[in-house]
């Protein structure tokens, strides 16, 4: 049996082949000449979408039944200089989404081996693939004569079609363009080929009805199933409550590519949308759609203004609204995106993933330095400034007020906490009671989006437990907690959160947003442009300058000693653990009490951060304002930060 097996052959007779043929002929001429009721029926007297068809099974045929890209010689090979641009973009489409590698695969090779009953190895199932494939490519062929003459007045032209001399007879009269033949040499390297992008606003292909890509036609618009579906996404990926960026982002998308119904859409309206969002600031103002501002209006590129260096959007926030988009296609291909042709994404957002690019020699984001620091908390919010709104500019009768103003920066500068976890602290998420005081790093209701759940974590990973540097101790965090819990509040800002906050000023209209949004409003803006006034802000090559997001990129880089390991440092920064030692067993808190290894992180802390603030005095009273007018600071003397900020 050893010896009958090793002896196998690996190639099919010519009767084998014959029959193959054959059967693929006969299958796919039967879905071919089919009136009304294939995938390609509306295209049987289309000369050009044969042309697609033959081309794309013959790059199919030449392509492994696994293969996942395209090689670009392989596109090239079946074109020559009467194909389109747009001939071009189609029969990408129709390679990604109709005619694929696995339009035979190897197991329907294996099935038709085994009905035959001839041998199956890896020989004869890679030739009955192929065979499989010419005989589509010759159906397409034989399809092309359907208005012939000799097969037009038959009473079933498909069975004709079948008949060789026949065939032969009509392409010797009206002779069609054969395909080129492919070949794919060993080694060559696989690449994918790129789609080049269409203008925004105009279709990729004309002549092409986009619903063909679809199991069915409708007239739903974009708009108006968008509640709909991300409900549904939502639901699906246990999303936590929208604060309104998804929303926006489903409104971006419909107005940028037209709003069109459902069944219009394809493929180059993501290219689109990837376009036309890499051009608009990322502070442009988006309204709502078909309501008011921009987008109450049809999309025009006329309208939206010029990026600088500083508000050009980046590409990583491009690749999030992709793959939250990747999560809508998935959700809509059960319904109105339902691919005709197969189970596969008809809009697939990831494909136009974009590549991020490290250079370490021109980051994204630069970090605070400790000259900068000391600059900030030498202004008069630190020192003794006037009251609210005039905090930064000098006073004879100087006072320090303390609140998220006061706070939060030093929040970010010793703890290295993202703004919004800063500013949504609780009382009881502090604990000074105990040898090694800390915080709790934790979803809460505070920054709960919908009233019911806690949330305020961007990730597992950011719940983690922070010792308190000395510094925060020496200016009197203790005693703020305890002051602010005395009002009866349970967020150790209220003002950040809390409407009775709300200046009189902003009453009967839109307030600023609350937690960090209203921070960055009311305080941060007007701090770092003071001191880029006194020193100026460290910036990228791009001329995006240090912000307080920038102080995390400051604590990762101070603490980054060789002295000190990268689990001590994930943990500081609430990264998540990777490779499955540090993953799975690093439990040194467990293993050696959560005590000393607080202990252990505080000490790093101390010894590796340079004291930015041993030059702000304590005060012997603590000053708390009016809830309404806590943490309004004003510009600095002769600045206007909101009108020219960092200028």
């Amino acid at each position: 049996m050893k010896v009958g097996y090793i002896f196998e052959r690996g190639t099919l007779t010519i009767e084998e082949q014959r029959t193959l043929f054959r059967h693929a002929l006969v299958e796919e001429l039967t879905h071919a000449t089919r009136g009304g009721l294939s995938a390609v029926a509306d295209l049987a007297d289309d000369k050009r979408h044969r042309k697609i068809l033959i081309a794309a099974y013959s790059v199919a045929a030449n392509l492994e039944h696994d293969a996942k890209v395209l090689r670009r010689d392989d596109i090239e090979a079946v074109m020559d200089s009467s194909w389109s641009a747009a001939d071009r973009a189609l029969l990408i489409k129709t390679i990604t989404l109709y005619v694929t590698p696995t339009t035979v695969s190897r197991g329907d090779a294996k099935a038709l081996l085994e009905r035959l009953k001839a041998p199956v190895n890896a020989g004869t199932l890679s030739e009955a693939r192929k065979i499989s494939l010419d005989g589509r490519i010759e159906a397409q062929r034989r399809a092309s004569l359907l208005g012939h003459p000799l097969f037009s007045d038959r009473d079933v032209p498909a069975h004709f079609l079948l008949d060789d001399d026949l065939v032969q007879q009509a392409r010797r009269i009206v002779p069609i363009e054969a395909s080129h033949a492919l070949t794919m040499r060993p080694g060559d390297q696989i690449l994918a080929v790129p789609v080049s992008a269409p203008v925004v606003g105009q279709r990729s292909i004309s002549d092409e009805r986009s619903h063909e890509l679809f199991a069915a036609s409708t007239p739903i618009r974009f708009s108006e199933q968008i509640e709909s579906v991300l409900a549904q996404t939502m639901l699906k990926n246990r999303y936590k409550p929208d604060n309104g960026q998804r929303l926006r982002m489903l409104e971006t998308f419909a107005w940028i590519t037209g709003d069109k119904a459902m069944s219009d859409y394809e493929p180059s309206d993501i290219q689109a949308y990837v376009t036309a969002m890499a051009n608009i600031p990322k502070d442009f103002r988006f309204g709502k759609l078909h309501k008011f501002g921009a987008m109450a209006t049809p999309y025009a590129d006329a309208i939206i203004p010029a990026c600088t260096a500083e508000t050009k959007r980046s590409d990583r926030t491009i690749n999030r609204d992709l793959s939250f988009f990747g999560k809508v296609s998935i959700t809509l291909s059960k319904g109105h995106w339902r691919s005709r042709y197969n189970n596969g994404l008809v809009m697939d957002f990831l494909s136009e993933w974009i590549k991020i690019e490290v250079d370490d020699q021109n980051p994204s984001r630069v970090p605070w330095t400790p000259d900068h620091l000391r600059a900030m908390y030498s202004l008069p919010l630190w020192q003794g400034g006037g009251g609210p709104l005039a905090r930064l500019k000098p006073n004879h009768r100087s006072a320090v007020y303390q609140d998220a103003a006061f706070w939060l920066p030093l929040f970010g500068t010793y703890m290295g906490v993202a703004r919004e976890e800063g500013a949504g602290f609780e009382i009881v998420d502090f604990n000074f009671d105990c040898s090694v005081p800390y915080v709790l790093v934790q979803a809460n209701m505070t920054r709960s989006k919908d009233g019911i759940n806690k949330a305020g974590l961007k990730r597992k990973s950011r719940n983690r437990v922070m010792p308190l540097h000395p510094e925060l101790l020496r200016l009197g965090l203790e005693d703020y907690v305890a002051a602010v819990a005395a009002e009866g509040h349970d967020m150790i800002f209220p003002e950040l959160y809390c409407d009775e906050a709300v200046a009189g000023s902003e009453r009967g209209r839109k307030a600023p947003s609350i937690g960090g949004r209203r921070f960055y409003a009311i305080a941060w803006c007007f701090l770092v442009d003071a001191t880029h006034s006194v020193m100026p802000l460290p910036e990228t090559a791009s001329g995006k300058k240090a912000d307080f997001h920038s102080q995390r990129t400051y604590n990762n880089s101070v603490l980054a000693s060789p002295e000190v390991s990268q689990s001590i440092l994930d943990k500081h920064m609430g990264h998540a653990q990777k490779g499955t030692g540090r993953r799975n067993y690093d439990r040194r808190s467990l293993a050696l009490g959560e005590v000393f290894e607080l202990r252990e992180r505080l000490d790093i802390m101390v010894k590796q951060m340079p004291n930015v603030t041993a030059h702000i005095r304590v005060n012997d009273t603590l000053r708390l304002l009016p809830l309404k007018d806590r943490s309004r600071v004003g510009s600095a003397p002769g600045r206007n930060a909101k009108h020219k900020f960092c200028a």
